[in-house]
């Protein structure tokens, strides 16, 4: 997950290395690195040797189109996701008239909305203002596991968390990170979409992406569209600040014949009843039971065959235009323009842009 922020004018470098290391100081978490524990299982801990926090680099002139993948790949910094390589990752890309400040965090240890967090509290240290130190314990989520009645099933895992699990498509837990960039999609008004049915713009868009782009993503039986769901408010004692993932997806199961036979609208309304159907606290707690069993059942090599989207005929959504990225200020005013790209296949961003809202969206490469 990377945040790309451009800033007119020249951000102080030396400040913004100076106010980085406070930061992390004070969360260890982001300072660490991928360690495995005793019991198997995965874990942040100390790295074992100094890295470099923030790479800074001198250019004469930024690119025209800052989110195209081709800039972005000059533009953000990538991480390296084996055992013992840092979570963090930070690049300041120098213009003589502005700069470009992009973060990459490793998934394992933040979300978009614990990202958020970070880049406000280091944007007041660079400010010299005090900052709140976020809690990041994952005991937080911590839950007791009743008792299976049977073996966790694909089926099961996809209906309680909205994840795939698919032992015959594991994933490279050490491939680096991005592994390639979303494309820029100006989709059309969501109102005029939606028009006097009560549906939301993630609802519509949701719908929009699933209808309009089934030919890249969809498989011969259908669609499954997982849309991320936050349960920091619904999951009960959880606090609101808490820096680590605390997601789970909406499971959306469309078959060819209703993405061929339905309207957007007839495909949002589904949208909106799946995503209501796990915003509440104990569709929270079921998620993190059911991962949990599974992890007991199958062993910590699990992870490997996680997927967010289904590897064959997947999509996940995430909606993060309600994260105000646009008001991070390091002491020179607020960023101008604010991006969030698709990193991964079978992944879509939707996201505020100047005025309305936009989509990064990255397809499988072409069989």
């Amino acid at each position: 997950m990377s945040l790309v922020l451009h800033f007119p004018g020249r951000l102080a470098a030396a400040r913004l290395a100076a106010s980085l290391e406070e930061v992390l100081q004070a969360i260890p978490l982001l300072a660490g690195g991928l360690v495995e524990r005793e019991d198997g299982r995965y874990g942040i801990g100390p790295l074992g040797q100094a890295v470099e926090r923030l790479a800074v680099r001198e250019i004469s002139s930024l690119p025209e189109e800052l989110d195209e993948p081709l800039a972005l790949r000059e533009l953000v910094p990538r991480l390296l996701t084996g055992l013992g390589q840092p979570v963090l990752a930070a690049q300041l890309t120098l213009s003589p008239q502005d700069s470009v400040l992009a973060v990459t965090v490793s998934h394992a240890v933040a979300d978009g909305f614990g990202l958020f967090t970070f880049m406000r509290a280091w944007s007041r240290a660079a400010a010299g203002k005090p900052f709140e130190t976020p809690p990041t314990d994952r005991r937080l989520l911590s839950i007791e596991v009743p008792a299976p009645t049977a073996p966790l099933t694909p089926e099961d895992v996809w209906r309680r968390t909205g994840f795939t699990w698919s032992p015959r498509h594991p994933r490279r837990l050490d491939a680096p990170l991005p592994t390639g960039f979303g494309t820029r999609i100006v989709p059309p008004d969501t109102r005029a979409l939606a028009g006097d049915e009560p549906l939301s713009d993630n609802d519509v868009l949701c719908a929009w992406l699933a209808k309009t782009h089934a030919g890249g993503l969809a498989g011969p039986q259908g669609l499954a569209v997982a849309m991320t769901v936050g349960y920091r408010q619904s999951h009960g004692g959880l606090p609101r600040n808490y820096l680590g993932n605390a997601f789970r997806a909406a499971p959306l199961w469309l078959p060819r014949e209703v993405l061929e036979r339905e309207s957007i609208l007839k495909l949002a309304a589904r949208v909106q009843q799946a995503t209501r159907s796990v915003f509440d606290g104990q569709a929270a707690r079921d998620s993190l039971a059911c991962l949990e069993q599974l992890l007991r059942e199958q062993g910590p090599q699990v992870v490997r065959e996680l997927h967010l989207a289904d590897p064959r005929q997947g999509v996940l959504v995430t909606n993060i235009s309600r994260l105000p990225f646009g008001i991070i200020d390091f002491g020179q005013g607020p960023a101008d323009w604010a991006r969030l790209p698709a990193q991964d296949d079978r992944a879509a961003a939707i996201q505020q842009a100047e005025e309305d809202l936009e989509v990064s969206l990255l397809l499988p490469p072409a069989d």
